[in-house]
């Protein structure tokens, strides 16, 4: 392996457990605090940024913007459905389509949860 490979190598590994010790940190004081996971911090984050009256949120816009799978996807928001977190509507204009919005209770998790995210991601990263 070259000398510019090792370095290479090197960046990824270093990313990979940045990642992983971040990422297991974050999973571990959601769990703790707010009984939700990561993968269920990460989609109501998604749904509040694409939260807007006038547009709401679908779930095929979650799907493009989410890395998870669309099984995963779909179970996760089937979770936090459960949870009172979300509620899914069918769209008045397009009967195929899901519309996806946080609940009173879920926006207020999600406000808690989301400073206690961005600081975890503070302490991690800078």
């Amino acid at each position: 392996m070259s000398v510019t490979e090792a370095k290479l190598v090197d960046q990824w590994r270093d990313l990979q457990e940045r990642y992983l010790k971040t990422s297991a940190t974050i999973e571990r004081e959601l769990g703790s605090r707010y009984g939700i996971g990561l993968s269920d911090f990460e989609v109501l984050d998604l749904i509040a940024e694409l939260d807007d009256p006038s547009n709401p949120c679908r779930m095929k816009n979650l799907s493009q913007l989410s890395p998870l799978t669309q099984s995963a996807l779909s179970r996760t928001v089937d979770r936090l459905q459960k949870s009172g977190l979300v509620e899914r509507d069918s769209c008045s204009e397009d009967r195929r389509a899901l519309l996806v919005s946080m609940t009173d209770k879920g926006r207020t998790l999600y406000a808690q949860a989301a400073k206690t995210h961005r600081q975890l991601l503070r302490d991690a990263l800078s």
